[in-house]
């Protein structure tokens, strides 16, 4: 795998979300969504069954136990905690790969895609929750401006 710029920074926008929906809506809509895309990813893709369940619940699981010790609502927070939510993902993806999948090999591309992926996540996790916030209160507005002239 040669590193091109697109792999390197992906972000992982699922783990963002998780995190955007544990802000809203507490830890048990947080939870159904990860456990929930989690096994859509593994319905459609061809790997290990129950692979993707588990890391998204992993994912669930560090942004919980971060938020426990860190304030998802202030930026630094939401840095750290989606930040070790990912780094906690990576590390149970590897652990569980190399002991359930013989003659797995990590070259040196698949560390750094993981490292450009666990910063990118980390540092685009405050814009996009902010940009959430701003589309939600302007949906807010509009409805209850359009309910109100309906009157």
């Amino acid at each position: 795998m040669h590193l091109t710029g697109t792999e390197l920074f992906a972000p992982d926008l699922l783990t963002i979300g998780t995190a955007y929906l544990f802000l809203l809506y507490g830890h048990a809509g947080a939870c159904i969504f990860a456990v929930g895309q989690g096994f859509f990813i593994d319905l459609y893709s061809g790997g290990m069954h129950g692979l993707f369940t588990f890391l998204y619940l992993i994912v669930f699981c560090g942004i919980w136990t971060g938020s426990r010790f860190f304030n998802l609502q202030s930026p630094k927070g939401q840095i750290v905690i989606v930040s070790l939510a990912m780094l906690s993902k990576k590390v149970f993806l590897f652990i569980m790969l190399t002991a359930f999948s013989q003659g797995t090999f990590f070259s040196m591309s698949f560390w750094w895609a993981c490292i450009g992926s666990l910063l990118s996540t980390g540092l685009i996790a405050p814009v996009l929750i902010y940009l959430l916030d701003h589309l939600r209160a302007v949906v807010f507005k509009v409805t209850y401006e359009t309910s109100k002239d309906q009157l």
